[in-house]
């Protein structure tokens, strides 16, 4: 499955932002409201894996508490 990572980054503060969507048109428009606001954006393809054993260790490897 692939969802798509999206890093805002505020040009006046320098602050980072990420969010995610689940397809390649809401990385889209996540990317044009940044630009809209004066943000810098960039979209990043992240591959998860759906069977339950590779899901588990991406899981455990990514997920943050």
């Amino acid at each position: 499955m692939q969802l798509y990572k999206t890093f805002t980054t505020d040009k006046a503060l320098g602050g980072v932002t990420v969010s995610w969507q689940a397809s390649q048109t809401d990385a889209s428009r996540a990317r044009s409201a940044a630009k809209a606001g004066n943000c810098k954006a960039e979209s990043q393809t992240v591959n998860v894996p759906t069977a339950k054993g590779p899901l588990i260790e991406w899981l455990n490897e990514n997920v943050k508490s």
